[in-house]
């Protein structure tokens, strides 16, 4: 199931948006015109990713430094769980996002 998230222009290039999908909360971050989403709570110690920092690819979570793959997952240290990625796309100037690992 595709929940909608909001309008494509709520996410502009480089932003991550936190938003609530039942009740999981995500952030849905825009990269080089690509979409991503991802739990809005780092692996490492729960802290929220939507105030987190984003580098080439990845999201830095800024209570201690770990970053995750926005394409794998992958994290780095002090996380080493990888983070669920979800499935996000804009579908006629609307963004969806199912809410399964891929």
């Amino acid at each position: 199931e595709a929940f909608d998230v909001g309008a494509s222009e709520e996410f502009p290039e480089g932003s991550i948006t936190a938003r609530a999908v039942g009740d999981t909360e995500i952030v849905v971050i825009r990269q080089g015109g690509e979409l991503f989403a991802l739990p809005d709570r780092c692996t490492h110690q729960r802290y929220p990713l939507n105030d987190g920092e984003l580098m080439d690819g990845k999201i830095k979570c800024v209570h201690h430094g770990a970053t995750f793959d926005l394409r794998t997952g992958k994290p780095t240290l002090p996380a080493v769980k990888k983070i669920q990625l979800f499935h996000a796309e804009d579908v006629g100037g609307r963004v969806l996002v199912t809410l399964q690992e891929l």
